[in-house]
């Protein structure tokens, strides 16, 4: 999906930890959600030579957090909508699943490539089990 998305995430009841993100595409915003999640488990784990972590953790963690929201552009209506965490984690799953699929397909080279782009959102430390 190709449409412009802001994450609004406050990880504590004080509102000056309230941050956003601006992505230009839903997929985009769901590597960003990834990444921060993977730079907690860094900052909590900062000997592990790889994370690994399932989609459970991945949601704990979102739901850990006292507002996490994306406004998704939708162009019919020209404005924003909100979705909240439930959508958020099924946007996840089915944009990691699709990943994961698109590699086992594409054989050696396309999946080098692949990993060639993915380490721009990712840590290479990092392995995710969807």
């Amino acid at each position: 999906m190709t449409t412009h998305t802001i994450l609004l995430v406050q990880p504590h009841p004080e509102k000056n930890s309230r941050t956003y993100y601006e992505r230009n595409t839903v997929a985009a915003a769901m590597d960003q959600i990834a990444s921060l999640f993977e730079q907690h488990l860094q900052q909590e784990n900062p000997r592990l030579a790889q994370l690994q972590y399932s989609a459970d953790d991945l949601f704990q963690y979102i739901d850990s957090h006292k507002d996490f929201v994306a406004l998704v552009f939708e162009p019919s209506q020209g404005s924003y909508l909100p979705k909240n965490k439930e959508w958020i984690k099924e946007k996840l799953l089915s944009h990691f699943s699709r990943q994961n699929t698109q590699s086992q397909r594409g054989g050696q080279q396309q999946q080098h490539h692949h990993q060639q782009q993915r380490s721009q959102h990712y840590h290479p430390r990092s392995n995710r089990r969807w």
